[in-house]
């Protein structure tokens, strides 16, 4: 049973044009949920949040997919609050436009002067970095944002692998990742402001899994393809013709016509990888599409993307993953395999 003798806490769900309707729904219906589901003492529903929709300007737009969102108060009208949670948005090619929404930005600002806690699920920190506030902190987002957010914000220490980063001196700023990360940052707040106990409740009612620790086996390997380097973005564009092959990294420095001291210098400048970790990381990612769609023996994949020896494939493939080989193909197995012929054919 929870025992509540505290008001509750006053939650914004802040929504944008670029907000999409899954999240701000679901973390405003997780919350009205909440008091259903949890009980205090004698058995009578607990008040353990008041939520709203906020947003520029009160009434129904459509979300970035088409669905409409209903703005219920708009910021001008909310002087005091206790969370704000800036949710997931869509971003037209997965760029964000600095400047788009001061008014939102300073309403950010104020509230978190008075004390205000802010949160953010997926692109929703890319609002909240412009903001100034995050500044030297540590926060993390969806993976395909990561590109703009680092080119927009380079003070902040974006940790994309992460689901969830709590940071500030009074860890005021509570930042989820990718996609349904929303679950893992609306049960920790409940846990955090509400209790434990509430936050399990709900969990298990709505069959919230958070258990996750990382973002890191969702990535996919993506170096910067616009570094500017000639010569090594001619080595990159090979690489898929020979990464699998035993001498991957003497034949990137042959076809540079580079010394191979000043080949490596050049490669990391470029794309912030050695040789050998960008061909480790192909490989990698060569493994997850086959073990993702098809039957093939882990030993025959760590053979097919160039090791020799498994219990080495293994090692290096859980270093870059965080999962096992097995536990990988467990977790994102396809539905239907495709035959292992079908994929060696690819090769």
């Amino acid at each position: 049973m929870i025992k509540v003798d505290k008001k509750p806490k006053r939650v914004s769900l802040l929504a944008l044009p670029e907000s999409t309707g899954t999240p701000v729904h679901g973390l405003y219906e997780t919350l009205v949920l909440l008091e259903a589901v949890a009980a205090d003492e004698s058995g009578a529903p607990s008040k353990l949040f008041d939520v709203e929709i906020v947003g520029p300007e009160r009434g129904v737009f459509p979300s970035a997919c088409g669905l409409p969102l209903e703005i219920q108060r708009s910021i001008d009208e909310v002087e005091q609050t206790d969370i704000v949670i800036s949710a997931s948005m869509l971003l037209q090619n997965q760029e964000w436009v600095v400047g788009r929404y001061p008014e939102t930005v300073d309403w950010l600002r104020r509230m978190h002067a008075q004390g205000t806690d802010l949160c953010s699920a997926c692109a929703g920190a890319l609002l909240l970095a412009e903001t100034g506030l995050l500044d030297g902190l540590e926060t993390t987002t969806h993976w395909a944002f990561a590109p703009t957010f680092r080119r927009n914000f380079p003070d902040i220490r974006l940790r994309v692998e992460e689901v969830l980063i709590v940071a500030g001196q009074r860890e005021e700023f509570v930042m989820a990742g990718a996609a349904s990360s929303w679950q893992d940052l609306i049960l920790y707040l409940i846990s955090r402001h509400a209790s434990p106990s509430a936050a399990h409740a709900i969990g298990k009612f709505l069959l919230y899994q958070w258990d996750t620790r990382t973002q890191v086996p969702f990535l996919t390997f993506a170096p910067p393809g616009d570094h500017g380097d000639a010569i090594i973005r001619e080595v990159e564009g090979h690489l898929p013709e020979y990464f699998a092959e035993p001498f991957a990294v003497e034949e990137m420095i042959r076809r540079s016509g580079l010394p191979p001291s000043s080949f490596k210098r050049r490669f990391r400048n470029a794309t912030g990888y050695s040789p050998l970790q960008y061909v480790q990381h192909l490989r990698v990612e060569e493994a997850k599409q086959l073990l993702e769609g098809t039957d093939i023996p882990i030993d025959e994949i760590s053979w097919t993307v160039g090791y020799e020896e498994p219990a080495f494939f293994r090692r290096l493939f859980k270093r870059v993953t965080t999962m096992t080989p097995g536990e990988y193909r467990r977790k994102f197995r396809l539905p239907a395999a495709a035959p292992p012929e079908a994929a060696l054919a690819r090769r």
